[in-house]
């Protein structure tokens, strides 16, 4: 009888590690994060009964070690059935870390064990992921003009950005903050209420357009997006959006621009503060805001998210040089 076998993947296969030594404010770090998907495969039907991963330095000592589901809780939880049959595999998906410590890390051990369900034989793999720290060249400032915005998402907060570990697992959302301290007057239905929706998008560093789309309609806060709008195309999520090259595999990406407000073209030179779109509510997007996110090519969903480091913006009434902007920070430009 031949033993059966386990397999692991993972996605992305390698992963960039973003290194929040550089925060606004020195209490809130440092701290370390990435994020992906794996996807188990058997040739027999398998029970698992753990999952543990292990984080390794740069002198291949165990830095941490986090056990998603050991053999206990996976009964409790499952039955028993919290298995992997031929054919179909199981995923785990959006495996998040926020760890504390600034030692870079080396690689990301998975091990999983099980049994064989027919015979009770014991089964385990294991997968070494490496883990990189992209360094960034472009000085990349707030992708607007002036006024006052909220990071809802930012960095280090497990959003649903992480749903997607490959192009968005460092994303933001910005919206603007009105006088009042809110981001929309009135009740909020209708997209002229938010403070964010119609402001300037300009280039947060000087690059060359590669991609522009400005054909989605704005959708009316809290509106889910249509299944046929991004039929064949799963970009189209992004809504509009305009891609900026900075050169050396460095590329920001903008996303949910306002239907109609693009004014740059592909191709085209852009200097940093240039205007590029107006805020908008297009594609997949529960109301009006900003998306922005570092990536390390032009394609959404195939490119991989870099984390990225702001330039000379104001936080809680401190002029930053240059730092991560957390989750929930309120900024300005400088």
């Amino acid at each position: 009888m031949t033993e059966a076998a386990l397999q692991i993947e993972a996605r992305p296969a390698q992963l960039y590690v973003a290194l929040y030594d550089k925060l606004p404010h020195p209490g809130l770090g440092p701290v370390q994060e990435f994020a992906l998907d794996i996807g188990i495969s058997a040739t027999a039907p398998i029970v698992l009964t753990d999952v543990v991963w292990r984080a390794f330095d740069q002198n291949d000592h165990v830095s941490f070690v986090r056990q998603r589901l050991g053999e206990e809780a996976m009964d409790e939880l499952t039955r028993g059935q919290f298995g992997v049959a031929p054919g179909l595999g199981l995923v785990l998906p959006r495996c998040y870390f926020l760890e504390q410590g600034a030692q870079p890390l080396s690689r990301l051990r998975i091990s999983i064990a099980g049994f064989e369900a027919a015979t009770r034989i014991g089964v385990s793999a294991s997968l070494d992921v490496p883990l990189v720290y992209p360094q960034q060249r472009a000085k990349i400032h707030l992708p607007f003009a002036d006024g006052t915005w909220w990071a809802i998402t930012g960095n280090d907060w497990s959003s649903s950005h992480k749903a997607d570990p490959v192009s968005w697992p460092f994303a933001y959302d910005f919206v603007r903050l009105g006088p009042d301290g809110r981001s929309f007057a009135g009740n909020g239905r209708s997209n002229a209420d938010h403070y964010s929706f119609g402001q300037p998008v300009t280039a947060p560093a000087g690059g060359k357009i590669v991609f522009v789309r400005d054909d989605m309609p704005d959708q009316a806060p809290g509106q889910p997006l249509e299944a046929s709008a991004i039929t064949g195309d799963s970009t189209r999520l992004a809504g509009n959006v305009v891609v900026i090259g900075h050169g050396y595999s460095e590329f920001s990406y903008l996303a949910h621009l306002q239907a109609g407000s693009v004014s740059v073209e592909e191709g085209q030179m852009v200097k940093r503060g240039q205007q590029i779109a107006l805020v908008g509510n297009s594609g997949h997007s529960p109301g009006p805001h900003l998306h922005y996110h570092f990536q390390d090519g032009p394609s959404l969903f195939v490119d991989r998210g870099v984390p990225v480091q702001f330039y000379n913006f104001l936080a809680v009434g401190d002029l930053i040089d240059h730092a991560t902007i957390p989750s929930r920070m309120i900024v300005s430009p400088a």
